[in-house]
């Protein structure tokens, strides 16, 4: 899909799957609110648990999180790229729907060259988050993504990171993981 196709499907609300760290996972444009829910309905999973965003470079992430000393971000990028998602406090214009109920939101510079190549080619971020059904296993293949989301989603080919797990969750100012 041409880029500015996949752009414009993104930005009416469409859904993709894509590879990432650790097994394929679903986006949608974070300000489209339809495509969030599309999102939530596809995963049957709960509007309390929020999404993580993801971006090539810290700019794309920047409008959604209070701003950060130099200090501080020089610390968060100690862990960037790669594998590690910070919980950082949402600014006040990070959309509801992302945050699940609180006053913080998930974001991380992933490391995977397909997942790179992606957030590159449309140059905003997008939501992460397992494509799978809610508490049941990650997708790690095309073939199970087209199985389970049928025509519901664009697939976006890629090869997956080598991470056994998903990223490591880690509140950025209690400094406590919230999943390892």
């Amino acid at each position: 899909m041409a880029n500015q196709r996949l752009i414009r499907y993104l930005k009416q609300g469409g859904v993709i799957a894509y590879p990432t760290e650790s097994c394929y996972g679903l986006g949608c444009d974070p300000k489209n609110k339809y495509a969030v829910e599309k999102i939530l309905w596809l995963k049957k999973r709960s509007r309390s648990k929020g999404f993580i965003l993801i971006g090539s470079k810290i700019n794309h992430l920047r409008a959604y999180m209070k701003d950060l000393s130099e200090t501080q971000k020089k610390e968060m990028m100690d862990k960037w790229p790669g594998p590690h998602t910070w919980l950082v406090p949402a600014s006040n214009y990070c959309p509801s729907w992302l945050k699940g109920g609180s006053h913080n939101i998930a974001i991380r510079l992933p490391k995977v060259k397909s997942t790179l190549n992606l957030l590159n080619s449309i140059n905003f971020p997008i939501t992460s988050t397992s494509a799978n059904l809610s508490h049941k296993q990650s997708i790690k293949t095309i073939r199970a993504c087209k199985n389970l989301f049928r025509s519901k989603v664009k697939i976006i080919d890629g090869n997956i990171g080598s991470e056994k797990k998903p990223t490591t969750i880690q509140d950025f100012v209690s400094r406590k993981i919230i999943r390892k």
